[in-house]
């Protein structure tokens, strides 16, 4: 597998590769952040309805192009080339942005049936022209990554654009202030990165989250609450979520792996996989759950768990992976329909 890697490294880097490319790359896992939701270190159910959906890796697309490259792709292992992936949601942008339709937004959603939706601008004459060559190319662009589980679907985005009240836009506004001295306060404290803030207008509470070992949580409430009040924003209600240090060290790093296990299994038809989450909760181990659409009694049964054992377990085992996940340990439970358990755990 090492060899064949770096085959297509080789080949990639002499061929396609440039600064531009490794650029968009880089980009790699995309993260919304809601205002009212802080991130936890508890049970985290991933029933995604985002346009980051994780595609193939950037030279599985050049397999088309070359028999060279596609002879040593067939090798690499699902997981592995999603985890080197560029989002599929961000090459159907770049080829409708291409072919010239105006979209106002790519995304895939997963419950009560998996579908891939793209929002166009324009009448609905135009709309209903160019729909089906529009889903034409997305669903080409999803076979050739295998993606074969989503439905496509096409529609005008006129008039589904709200705009703000003035009530919103009051509270937006505020919010900004408010996050701005928050940070301001905790990067006196060494919190230069972005930290997790929450901001309720309805009854004025603002809360941060902080590890575990930091000895001056009390000093940096008080700071921010004068620099709140110095700023006569009102009175507010500050609440600091305080976690544990190593578990978010933990859930940082397993993050894009997790998201991995989620793009892929939910994207391929075969492994019927209906839901995906995780918790971080143990000290002793991470653990994924995997919920699908098969019952134990389904004759496909024993072949769905099988094949979605073996392509986590590769994943999971991986020089790559293992090098992000560490010596951490892990557990993986596959529930079928009928609530049915398949429990994988490192060694």
């Amino acid at each position: 597998m090492k060899n064949d890697l770096k085959e297509v490294k080789e080949y990639y880097n002499e061929m396609y590769f440039n600064e531009e490319i490794a650029n968009r790359i880089k980009e790699g896992v995309h993260q919304q952040i809601h205002r009212k939701k802080r991130s936890s270190i508890g049970k985290k159910i991933v029933y995604v309805c985002s346009a980051a959906v994780a595609a193939f890796a950037l030279f599985i697309g050049l397999a088309f192009l070359s028999p060279a490259v596609a002879k040593v792709a067939a090798k690499v292992p699902f997981l592995n080339m999603i985890f080197e992936s560029k989002p599929i949601s961000e090459v159907i942008a770049e080829t409708l942005k291409e072919k010239g339709y105006p979209f106002d937004g790519v995304g895939a959603q997963y419950t009560p049936k998996k579908v891939f939706s793209v929002g166009l601008r324009g009448s609905k004459g135009y709309v209903d022209k160019v729909r089906p060559e529009v889903k034409k190319l997305v669903k080409d662009l999803l076979l050739a990554r295998d993606f074969d589980a989503y439905q496509v679907k096409v529609y005008s985005s006129e008039g589904k654009i709200v705009e703000p009240t003035p009530e919103e836009i009051k509270a937006d506004k505020e919010f900004e202030k408010v996050v701005g001295i928050v940070n301001e306060v905790l990067k006196r404290y060494g919190y230069t990165k972005g930290t997790s803030i929450g901001f309720q207008a309805a009854n004025q509470t603002v809360d941060f989250s902080l590890p575990n070992t930091e000895s001056k949580i009390d000093e940096i409430k008080q700071q921010v609450q004068s620099q709140l009040d110095a700023k006569n924003l009102g009175t507010f209600t500050l609440k600091v979520n305080v976690y544990n240090a190593k578990k978010k060290e933990r859930e940082s790093r397993w993050s894009p792996i997790i998201s991995t296990i989620a793009e892929g299994t939910f994207g391929a038809k075969k492994y019927k996989v209906t839901g995906v989450g995780y918790t971080n909760k143990s000290a002793e181990y991470m653990t994924i759950m995997l919920k699908t659409s098969v019952s134990s009694s389904d004759s496909d049964y024993e072949e769905v768990v099988e094949d979605i054992k073996d392509t986590i377990q590769e994943f999971l085992t991986s020089k790559k992976t293992r090098e992000i996940i560490k010596d951490d340990a892990y557990k993986v439970i596959i529930t079928s329909k009928d609530k049915k358990e398949t429990v994988i755990t490192s060694n």
